[in-house]
C-alpha cells in the first residue's frame, strides 16, 4: 500500500508556506535511502526562483548525494547551477536577465518578435555570467544529467545531455516557450519546444532510468493547474488548436506525473517539495519585489529540507 510518511509545512513571511510531502511504494520501507538518488526540478519561468532559493540552501550546505539530475525549461537551468556548484547563480540570473524589456516584451510581440527573446537572453548570459561548465562536468563525474525537450512533430520528450557538445543549445531547447518563442530550437535536425509540455515533471523517466528515491522541486501548487485543463477546448473553439494541443498535453502529463508522486510504484520513494500557495511570482513580468520574497520563500523551504530530511538521503 502506497502511504505518506511524513508531512511538514512551513511558513514564510507572509505565511504564505511550503509543503514537504513523502510517498512511498508498498515495498519500500520507511527511512531507508534510495539505490539511485534523482533529483527532479520543475520549470515555471520565473517561479523557478523558488526552486533556486531551495538550491542554494543545498549548496550553502554542500548537500549534493544525487546520483542523476533531471529537468525542464527553468527547472533545467536552476538545476546547471547546481551542477556547477553555483550558488546565487539562478537567481541573479532571474532578477538580472528575466526582468529586462530585452529579455520579456509584449510590445515586440505585437509587432511579431518574440514575447520571450532567447537568443538574447543566452547570448547575454553566457558572455557577462557564464557557467563554470569544466567545474560542472568534474563534478557530475560517474552522474547523470539530462534536461527535457519536447519534440515539435510528436510532443513527445526526449531527454538531452548536459554532457553534449552544446550545452547551452540544449538548455535553450528545454525553455523554448512554444509561440512566445516563435521558433523553435533545432538540434541535430530535430526541433525542440519547452521540455515542460512533454514531461514538466519527469519523475516517470527518472524512474524508468532506476531512480528508486526521488526528489521533486515543484514551481507551483498541483491546484494551479486545474484551470488549464478546461482552456484548450475553448481554443480548440476558437481555431487555436496548436496552443490546445500545447496545453492539453501539458495537462494530462503533469496530471500522470502528479498521479505517480502520490502513489508511487512499489519499491520506490518520493520526496515532494513545493509552495502550498501560488507563488506571487508569474511565468513572465514579475516583480523583482516578488521575485525576492519567492527565492526567500525557497531558502527557507531548503533550510527545513536540510534540517528535517536530508538525512534520508
Amino acid at each position: 500500500m502506497n502511504r505518506p510518511e511524513e508531512y511538514t509545512a512551513g511558513a514564510g513571511e507572509s505565511g504564505q508556506g511550503f509543503k514537504i510531502q513523502v510517498t512511498a511504494g508498498a515495498n519500500q520501507p520507511q527511512g531507508v535511502p534510495g539505490r539511485k538518488l534523482t533529483l527532479i526540478c520543475e520549470g515555471g519561468g520565473q517561479r523557478g526562483i523558488f526552486t533556486a532559493g531551495i538550491l542554494d540552501s543545498f549548496m550553502r550546505q554542500k548537500f549534493f548525494p544525487f546520483h542523476a539530475l533531471l529537468g525542464a525549461s527553468a527547472g533545467a537551468q536552476n538545476l546547471a547551477s547546481y551542477a556547477c556548484d553555483q550558488m546565487g547563480y539562478a537567481r541573479d540570473v532571474i532578477l538580472g536577465y528575466t526582468t529586462s524589456k530585452k529579455f520579456y516584451d509584449p510590445f515586440r510581440f505585437a509587432r511579431g518578435g518574440h514575447l520571450v527573446d532567447l537568443d538574447w537572453y543566452f547570448d547575454a548570459i553566457n558572455l557577462e555570467m557564464p557557467l563554470n561548465l569544466e567545474y560542472g562536468m568534474q563534478r557530475l563525474s560517474g552522474r547523470e544529467f539530462h534536461m527535457c525537450a519536447s519534440r515539435c512533430d510528436t510532443l513527445e520528450a526526449d531527454y538531452l545531455s548536459f554532457h553534449s557538445s552544446d550545452i547551452y543549445q540544449s538548455i535553450k531547447a528545454s525553455c523554448a516557450l512554444p509561440l512566445l518563442y516563435r521558433q523553435p530550437v533545432v538540434i541535430d535536425g530535430v526541433a525542440y519546444w519547452d521540455g515542460g509540455v512533454a514531461d514538466s515533471l519527469p519523475v516517470k523517466a527518472a524512474h524508468n532510468r532506476g531512480s528508486d528515491c526521488m526528489v521533486v522541486i515543484r514551481s507551483q501548487p498541483f491546484e494551479s493547474i486545474n484551470p488549464l485543463a478546461m482552456l484548450h477546448r475553448n481554443w480548440r473553439l476558437k481555431g487555436l488548436q496548436r496552443m490546445g494541443s500545447l496545453v492539453e498535453s501539458y495537462v494530462k502529463n503533469y496530471n500522470a506525473a502528479m498521479a505517480f508522486i502520490k502513489h508511487p510504484p512499489g519499491g520506490a520513494k518520493v520526496i515532494d517539495i513545493a509552495p502550498a500557495k501560488p507563488l506571487k511570482s508569474r511565468l513572465l513580468g514579475s516583480s523583482l519585489e516578488v521575485l525576492r520574497h519567492d527565492y526567500q520563500l525557497g531558502q527557507l523551504c531548503g533550510n527545513e529540507f536540510m534540517e528535517n530530511h536530508a538525512w534520508r538521503l
